[in-house]
C-alpha cells in the first residue's frame, strides 16, 4: 500500500508480481508493467511475467469499502493471531486444515509452501477437518507460523522458481524446507518418506507418521 496524498495505491503481487529500484536510464523489461520516475534519476518498476497482479486507487477514507482490505485475514505475525482467534474460524468448518490456512480472509499471506510447512511443524494432517482441531493444536499453529515466517523473512523468502527481491537477491529459506517438494525424501524426524497428495487444488506434503490424522 503506497500513500499518495489523499489516496492509497494499492498493489497486490499475487504469484509473479515484484518491485525492482534501477536506475531510469536502464532499458525497460517487457514485463515491467507500471514504473514509478523519481527525482533522484531512479524508478521503482513493477515486474509481473504473468500478469496476476493487481492495482487500486482508492481515498484513504474509503480504504474499509475496498473488499479485499475488508475482508483480509489477520498476518502470520502479528499478535492478533492467537489460538483463541484461529479455534473460533476453525469450530464450524467441515473442510480441511490446509485450505483453511490458505484463506486469506482467515490469516492473510501463510502461502501453499508456508502452510505444508507450518503443519508438519504442528504434527497436524492436511486434510484434518477445521470443526476437529482443538485449542492446543491452534496454538501450536500459532507458533510455528509464527516462528517459520519469521525465519524466512530472515532469510530473504523462499526461491522455488521465479522468486528474486528487489536487489536481484534470491531468497534461501527454501534449505529449511522439511517437507514441501520434498516427495519420496526422509522425513527429518521420523525417517518416513514424504507424502504428497492435492488438497483444494493445491499441492500439499507431509508426513503420514508424525501428522496422524
Amino acid at each position: 500500500m503506497f500513500s499518495i496524498g489523499d489516496y492509497y495505491l494499492g498493489s497486490h503481487l499475487r504469484m509473479e508480481g515484484k518491485y525492482y529500484i534501477k536506475d531510469s536510464l536502464e532499458e525497460v523489461n517487457k514485463h515491467e508493467h507500471v514504473i514509478f520516475h523519481f527525482a533522484d534519476g531512479t524508478d521503482l518498476r513493477y515486474h509481473d511475467t504473468r500478469k496476476f497482479g493487481r492495482m487500486f486507487l482508492v481515498l484513504k477514507k474509503d480504504l474499509d469499502s475496498i473488499e479485499g482490505v475488508r475482508k483480509q485475514g489477520i498476518e502470520p505475525i502479528s499478535p492478533s493471531l492467537t489460538k483463541e482467534y484461529l479455534y473460533e474460524h476453525f469450530k464450524k468448518k467441515r473442510i480441511p486444515v490446509k485450505s483453511l490456512l490458505l484463506d486469506q480472509t482467515i490469516i492473510s499471506g501463510l502461502g501453499n509452501i508456508y502452510s505444508n510447512e507450518v503443519l508438519f511443524a504442528s504434527a497436524i494432517h492436511p486434510l484434518k477437518l477445521g470443526c476437529s482441531i482443538t485449542l492446543k493444536e491452534c496454538e501450536r499453529i500459532v507458533l510455528s507460523s509464527k516462528k517459520i515466517i519469521e525465519k524466512a523473512i530472515e532469510c530473504g523468502g523462499t526461491t522455488i522458481r521465479s522468486y528474486t527481491s528487489s536487489l536481484g537477491v534470491s531468497g534461501h529459506f527454501q534449505q529449511n524446507l522439511k517437507v514441501h517438494q520434498r516427495e519420496g525424501a526422509p522425513c527429518s524426524i521420523c525417517q518416513s518418506c514424504i507424502k504428497k497428495i492435492v488438497v483444494g487444488g493445491r499441492s500439499t506434503y507431509f508426513c503420514e507418521n508424525c501428522q496422524k490424522n
